[in-house]
């Protein structure tokens, strides 16, 4: 693409920045040579990778950082040179970066299938972990090698170690004997050679070689005769361990250099994933929206890149059927930032960058030419017209299909008469050759074209009316004002001087300026009223999300009103039912001694003891009525604890109406409507409303005939319950049981009479679920039928009924 409409959109200035962001020099390298794509393939999977890049970001996944660019020192091995320890811990930390770095990718390989594969295809782990494993044993991780590098080199260095002791302690037995000859009692070294510091006056006391002397010549530095074979062994067992480390960094450098096309291809992949990670890094770093590929321009929000995002104003470049447009209105309106946005946008979004923008849709240029700025130049003897119309010619030659042309003041630098037609024309020539053209321009004519053009339109740079300052936005299908006169008015020039000019003006320029500042005064007053409304939207808006949050607030706090009454209420029927088990054992284990006693009562009434036995009796009985209550209060909790409940409803049921809230008890069914008995009043209510109330009876309604212990000597042998409502039927019915119970009889009769059948089968209910009640049958037909039901209470009782 371009370079000189590369450097006039500031893409090296963004290429610098993306280097900033790379981990290691090759992403570095790569960053600052990126080149727009301008294949659509490519720039898919540009973008493509980026995204996943931005995915990766937010794991926990390693990036390339400690890698290094070792391919000048591979290479360098790969030609026959020995490297230093330096290079070749540099390859070492690089091949244990790339081998995390793909491993690390390749286990999420569902959010970077691309990188991952294109780690996987460049580092080959088997052959860099050879050379791994090799550099291991050798390398000390200080800038050495190992002792156990090799045999030879660790029996070398055993032996330097062992002539370097031999030499010192010689050294030193000779210092302890010629201390007074010395000026100081340490040994020290010269040229490599330990040497005693010997006093000068006694240099023929101390017979060996000399070496230096000291600045004032007091001092000579000597190494005694004694020792001189000692380090002459010294240094030959030295030199053989130098050449052995020599000879172990050849063979290490070797296999880096049988191993160059595997170590460079990785360090290409670690470079490669640098880069896209450093895309992604900057591109949320400026907040960048995901560029969609599209027929057309469309730029919602967008914010020059290398603009300070904090004073930078948002732009909107809609284009949809535009082939030419025309930007025009005062100058450091920001027309010219408008053109250079959208070029460097193109170049980014084809270098696989997000965008700064809300939204953002563009083509994939096959090319971004752009002509911004003075060009003159004084050493080719060019004006500023005359290199305009050079750059204009070379862009005439270079535009085609999916060229993108940016304009700054086109033909602007010569008379409006003929400046205006050059513009058009030249203009419409790139369009001709398939370019999309942006242009800005003072000049009415090119104005009138665009406003006159199919595929052609106006744009103008918004400025305040009222102070003449830039707005540094665009308003895409109106022509804008210079405002040269009203600019020069507000920087105080002679008002005559203005009047004068603008009377020079003609008649159509000044209705054509007049028109154009009423409709930019008129967007004025509408934008206003618009920022008014939306001002409103988001009072509104606010206030239903306030609303809203107090809703959910109340919704749950309803929630937990619900569940912690649902928890208090099985913890009551919880509590209830144990009491009632309780209760019912009590009530049967009592009900089965006072039958068993009532049976052998008749026999010993008469005894000496029956007054005894008489009030075991009424202990008896005060004990069942007891454990009897016990059992009415938990059935009660029980119930009360228990939710609504629907289904059919019989006379005598406690019922509900949840749509009126109304409580009471069923008195009478006819049809489809029952008669509800409340607190204050009785109401006809259709049967589908009602449901049965588990929480009993109102306060207020009537309630059952109270259950009393029956006389022990007067026991019916029948009960008639026809009239009664069904709870006191029931109740009338258990005090008839418990009674013959009492005095032995084995069964009574209990008549209900027929009816609609709901008396019958709440008598029958109760029967059926008495502990006292062996079985209950109905009455033969002589002695009312299915009118009348027979209570069995023990097996062995008469056939007939007790008279």
């Amino acid at each position: 693409m371009d370079r000189r409409s590369q450097d006039l959109l500031e893409l090296p200035a963004v290429r610098l920045r993306l280097a900033g962001q790379a981990s290691f020099a090759g992403g570095r390298l790569l960053a600052e040579a990126l080149e727009p794509a301008t294949d659509p393939h490519e720039v898919a999977a540009l973008r493509a990778e980026t995204e996943e890049a931005w995915r990766l970001e937010e794991t926990t996944v390693s990036g390339p950082g400690g890698a290094q660019d070792v391919r000048g020192a591979v290479e360098a091995a790969a030609r026959g040179a020995a490297l230093p320890v330096e290079d070749l811990e540099r390859i070492l930390l690089t091949i244990g970066v790339a081998l995390e770095v793909r491993t690390g990718v390749g286990s999420r390989e569902d959010l970077a299938p691309s990188l991952a594969e294109r780690l996987a295809v460049g580092v080959e782990p088997v052959s860099l972990q050879r050379v791994a494993s090799a550099l291991e044993r050798a390398l000390d991780r200080r800038g050495g090698l190992l002792d156990t590098a090799t045999p030879e080199l660790s029996d070398l260095r055993r032996r330097v170690s062992a002539t370097r002791r031999e030499a010192a302690d010689t050294l030193r037995r000779l210092a302890s004997r010629l201390t007074k000859h010395l000026q100081e009692s340490f040994t020290t070294e010269r040229s490599g050679r330990p040497v005693l510091a010997v006093k000068a006056t006694s240099r023929s006391a101390v017979p060996g070689i000399v070496h230096d002397s000291s600045g004032s010549g007091q001092t000579i530095f000597v190494e005694p005769f004694e020792v001189v074979e000692a380090n002459n062994r010294r240094r030959e067992v030295e030199a053989m361990e130098a050449a052995e480390v020599q000879r172990i960094l050849a063979e290490l450098s070797r296999l880096v250099g049988e191993a160059e096309g595997r170590l460079t291809a990785a360090v290409d992949a670690l470079a490669h994933h640098d880069l896209a990670l450093a895309r992604a890094r900057l591109s949320r770093q400026w907040r960048g929206c995901v560029v969609e590929e599209s027929a057309h321009v469309e730029l919602l929000a967008a914010r020059h890149p290398l603009l300070d995002p904090g004073t930078a104003v948002p732009i909107d470049v809609p284009l949809a059927g535009v082939r030419a447009l025309v930007v025009s209105g005062p100058n450091t309106g920001g027309k010219t930032v408008a053109l250079k946005t959208l070029g460097l946008f193109a170049m980014l979004a084809q270098c696989g960058l997000r965008v700064p923008a809300r939204s953002a849709r563009l083509p994939v240029f096959s090319q971004v030419l752009a002509d911004i700025g003075d060009d003159q130049s004084i050493a080719q003897s060019l004006s500023t017209f005359s290199a305009h119309v050079r750059r204009l010619v070379g862009m005439l030659e270079a535009a085609a299909p999916g060229t993108l042309v940016l304009l700054d003041e086109v033909a602007g630098g010569t008379d409006p008469e003929e400046g205006g037609p050059l513009a058009q024309a030249v203009i419409r020539g790139l369009v001709r050759r398939g370019a999309m053209v942006l242009a800005t321009t003072h000049l009415g004519a090119l104005k009138e074209w665009a406003a006159s053009t199919e595929g052609a339109r106006n744009a103008a740079v918004a400025m305040d009316p009222e102070t003449l300052r830039p707005r540094y936005a665009i308003h895409i299908g109106e022509p804008g004002a210079s405002h040269a006169l009203d600019i020069a008015t507000g920087l105080g020039l002679d008002p005559e001087v203005i009047a004068e000019a603008r009377a020079a003006m003609t008649p159509e320029r000044r209705r054509a300026d007049d028109l154009v500042r009423a409709a930019q005064e008129a967007r004025a007053a509408a934008g206003r009223e618009l920022e008014a409304a939306r001002a409103e939207r988001e009072r509104a808006e606010r206030a239903r999300q306030e609303a809203e949050a107090r809703l959910g607030d109340l919704e749950f706090r309803l929630q937990k009103a619900r569940a912690d009454a649902e928890r208090q209420r099985e913890e009551a029927r919880a509590k209830a039912q144990a009491e009632l088990t309780a209760a019912s054992r009590e009530l049967r284990e009592l009900r089965r001694q006072i039958s068993a006693a009532r049976r052998a009562e008749g026999q010993r009434s008469r005894a000496p003891e029956g007054d005894r036995e008489t009030a075991r009796a009424g202990d008896r009985d005060r004990r069942l009525g007891a454990a009897s209550d016990a059992e009415r209060r938990a059935r009660a909790a029980l119930a009360a604890s228990a939710p609504e409940v629907g289904g059919d409803v019989a006379v005598g049921d406690p019922v509900r109406d949840p749509s009126m809230g109304f409580r009471g008890v069923v008195v009478a069914i006819e049809g489809g409507h029952a008669e509800v008995q409340g607190e204050r009043m009785r109401v006809r209510v259709p049967l589908e409303r009602l449901v049965r109330d588990g929480r009993g009876r109102p306060a207020a309604t009537p309630r059952p005939v109270a259950e009393r212990r029956p006389e022990v000597r007067a026991v019916p042998a029948e009960v008639d319950v026809r009239g009664e409502r069904a709870e006191a039927a029931r109740a009338m019915v258990r005090e008839a049981v418990d009674a013959a119970a009492m005095v032995g009889r084995g069964r009574i009769r209990v008549i209900h009479g027929h009816g609609t059948g709901a008396l019958r089968a709440a008598v029958r209910q109760e029967l059926e679920r008495h502990p006292l009640v062996e079985r209950a049958e109905p009455a033969p037909q002589n002695e009312g039928g299915d009118g009348a039901t027979y209570a069995v209470i023990d097996a062995e009782a008469d056939a007939a009924p007790a008279v």
